[in-house]
């Protein structure tokens, strides 16, 4: 055989052979990931008092019970800054106080959000003074309410976890599109020369681009959504099976152990509040079946840090709706 004709034989195999050697690497990798066995699972839950106010709860009640009646001892609960500083440097504390020592007693292991967009709609909880001003004072207050925040909080030892932010990468709510990552940086950098406690930021689990939100933090915080309404295409099932995540956080060189799942879809979601929708409605997302699914889905992510969503409409189904369901199942789980 000439040199010539063994350097084409030689090119042509690689070339065929490339493409094959390539899918196997990966499926070999995606294997490794799928068969990297999962530690024992960590529940929480995340409360939000204006939302047991939406619902209609008397929000202090709701806590407790939820406290007590759950017997959870992980819960992220969230400064909403327009409830802090309703008036311009007046600063209110003692919902936020009431909250923190409650779990205090408890011994309940927090993480704390802070900043101006956070859990429930409508995302952004800026006070309506703030707002009137725009963004370039928006963003000057922030810089003098966080340290205000942190200097007031930090006493309290059950704080594990700082989040700065909620989702400020992911066009979400009645936001900014995405917030300004130079921004965000100084408000992360303000609460670690504060104090010394890891910093979380978040993102969606199915539509966040996750680096950003990670490189900024200590950990990342991810939402985990099954069943939604989407103006642009009414009710959608994400497809993504449970390895997704693995797999998303592999290629991103993000550690399993790194990444909480903060917010596992555990009740509906509706195209309106869901005190006005109907039972019908809110079955498209959220049945008991799908519930259920839900808890098994994210045990099958790897993720291992796994707060529920929607611990005060469990007990609003409870004392209002007749359906006790979604409350003694999770009374079960976090047991």
């Amino acid at each position: 055989m000439t040199t010539a004709r063994a350097k084409k034989l030689l090119i042509s195999t690689i070339r065929w052979t490339t493409p094959i050697l390539a899918f196997l690497f990966l499926y070999i990798i995606i294997v490794a990931i799928l068969n990297k066995p999962a530690g024992e699972m960590e529940y929480g839950i995340t409360f939000s008092q204006k939302y047991a106010r939406e619902l209609g709860l008397n929000w202090k009640k709701t806590y407790l019970e939820i406290l007590d009646g759950l017997n959870v001892k992980n819960v992220r609960l969230i400064a909403y800054w327009d409830d802090i500083e309703k008036e311009k440097g007046v600063y209110d504390f003692s919902d936020m106080d009431f909250l923190l020592s409650e779990a205090e007693k408890r011994q309940v292991n927090v993480i704390l959000a802070l900043g101006r967009k956070l859990p429930r709609w409508p995302e952004c909880f800026e006070p309506k003074w703030a707002k009137e001003k725009g963004e370039d004072y928006i963003k000057t207050r922030l810089l003098i309410l966080i340290p205000k925040e942190i200097d007031h909080f930090k006493k309290y030892k059950n704080i594990n976890y700082w989040q700065v932010e909620n989702e400020p990468f992911f066009p979400f709510g009645n936001c900014p599109a995405m917030m300004d990552s130079d921004f965000v940086k100084k408000e992360v950098d303000l609460v670690k020369s504060m104090d010394e406690r890891p910093v979380l930021l978040s993102d969606s689990g199915e539509g966040g681009a996750w680096i950003f939100s990670y490189s900024l933090g200590d950990f990342l915080a991810i939402s985990m959504y099954r069943k939604v309404w989407l103006s642009f295409w009414g009710y959608f099932n994400w497809p993504f099976p449970a390895y997704f995540y693995r797999v998303k956080a592999t290629l991103l060189n993000i550690p399993l152990e790194n990444i909480f799942n903060t917010e596992l879809q555990a009740e509906p979601w509706s195209n309106k509040p869901i005190v006005k929708s109907t039972d019908e409605e809110l079955q498209k997302t959220m049945s008991h079946t799908d519930f259920i699914k839900a808890i098994e889905y994210a045990k099958q992510t790897g993720i291992t840090k796994t707060y529920l969503w929607g611990a005060e409409w469990w007990y609003y189904e409870k004392t209002k709706g007749n359906d006790p369901f979604y409350w003694d199942t999770a009374k079960k789980l976090f047991n």
